[in-house]
């Protein structure tokens, strides 16, 4: 998936995931260019611009939402989940379940214009 928005604009993105237990979801960005550098996003991050809801009943459940867009934000995000109790970092190979999402967000400057 691939989207364009403008500066101060909003984006979310959603992430199901279903397994048996049920997989542990988590969000991570990478800015333009740097595709190997991910880094995870939190909720409250980039001065609390960045929203993640997260509901785990039989499946999982994630949205990203980041607000208030600007030309850093542009890049790759990723939600990663897995069930494997036994890894210490997500970019490890679990031996469950493994899902990886990732779109790629372009934000462009917006342009004022002054009514007179």
């Amino acid at each position: 998936m691939s989207e364009t928005k403008l500066t101060g604009d909003a984006f979310e993105l959603y992430c199901d995931v279903v397994g048996s237990p049920t997989p542990e979801i988590q969000w991570w960005y990478a800015e333009v260019n740097r595709a190997e550098s991910f880094r995870q996003l939190w909720d409250g991050a980039r001065k609390r611009r960045v929203t993640v809801n997260t509901a785990y009943g039989s499946n999982g459940v994630s949205v990203l939402r980041i607000t208030r867009l600007t030309l850093e934000d542009s890049g790759t995000y990723e939600c990663r989940a897995s069930n494997d109790p036994k890894r210490n970092d997500l970019r490890q190979n679990p031996s469950i379940t493994w899902i990886r999402a990732q779109a790629t967000i372009s934000v462009l400057q917006s342009e004022s214009s002054t009514l007179q």
